[in-house]
């Protein structure tokens, strides 16, 4: 049977990582952006939304809870869910961190549902990656899990442009957001845009968001993007990208000295007709500070 592997270096100890994954609050900040129902015991369940819905988009049962592994059992859900087996093994890493093992496993076949869970996967758990180390989570946007197996020729509701349509768009997007091309932004933007991260005293508005990706550029003016994947999945497109630069001005306290960063991180987008209606961000931040000389690396 094929299974979904994920490999994560993360910059906490274990127990922090235990608790972000054995709470069903914790569970909620990393991956569904939406309170569960149920206990997270061993022997019991609990439920998992998305969105507006008001039913369960999974549930599952706590078959082991331990400092090292946490293992449940999709009981409901998409038909292909169910009865597989999620697992997080936790070992110790060196200077305090954790490497979390993550495996969805009992697949009956491979395909394009699989491989959206996959990606899916990906972003929750840098997600949790992230909220681990810094405290800051993403909500991201895949939607109900029944969802993520839309097909990457069109669109999951049938009418608006084709996901190759959507990837030519945020193509496009990524490379005005770096080039802090304003005209672009506003053609390729929704007028009610929503930023979910957005930078400290920035409102979560197109009018925000613009004015942090002109900051962002005036920092670091020799940024340059390296677009190393990017995938559609009906109206929603994720994308995994390096970034290069050096400091020109003061950024966040850190007085400017011609640093040189190279950040790794993954952008989140939903579209809607066309436009960009939602973008969440989430990158090595820790990996970024060490860099700038704002904490020892």
């Amino acid at each position: 049977m094929p299974d979904i592997l994920h490999r994560i270096s993360i910059d906490a100890p274990p127990q922090r990582v235990h608790d972000l994954i054995a709470d069903t609050d914790g569970i909620a900040r990393w991956w569904t952006g939406r309170p569960l129902t149920g206990e997270h015991t061993i022997g019991s369940g609990f439920s998992v939304y998305f969105g507006d819905a008001g039913r369960p988009a999974a549930v599952m049962r706590v078959l082991t809870d331990t400092p090292d592994e946490v293992v449940w059992r999709v009981t409901d859900g998409p038909d292909t869910w169910i009865d597989t087996r999620i697992t997080f093994s936790l070992r110790p890493a060196g200077q305090g961190g954790t490497t979390l093992l993550f495996t969805h496993s009992g697949w009956q076949r491979a395909g394009e549902f699989m491989s959206g869970c996959s990606t899916n996967w990906g972003a929750y758990l840098t997600s949790l990656k992230t909220g681990a180390e810094t405290g800051a989570f993403g909500a991201y946007p895949a939607g109900e899990i029944s969802r993520w197996d839309a097909k990457p020729s069109a669109s999951t509701d049938g009418e608006g442009p084709a996901s190759s349509d959507n990837i030519e768009i945020i193509t496009r997007f990524e490379h005005a957001f770096r080039a802090a091309d304003q005209a672009t932004i506003d053609e390729l933007c929704d007028l009610g845009l929503v930023d979910h991260n957005p930078a400290p005293d920035h409102e979560p508005t197109l009018t925000g968001f613009k004015q942090k990706v002109a900051g962002f550029k005036a920092i670091f003016p020799d940024l340059k993007e390296d677009l190393q994947d990017i995938v559609a999945i009906g109206d929603t497109v994720a994308t995994r990208w390096v970034v290069t630069g050096s400091q020109q001005l003061e950024f966040m306290g850190i007085p400017a000295a011609g640093q040189t960063i190279r950040v790794e991180g993954m952008n989140f987008y939903r579209l809607k007709d066309g436009r960009v209606t939602d973008i969440w961000t989430q990158f090595d931040g820790v990996a970024m500070m060490q860099q700038l000389g704002a904490i020892p690396a």
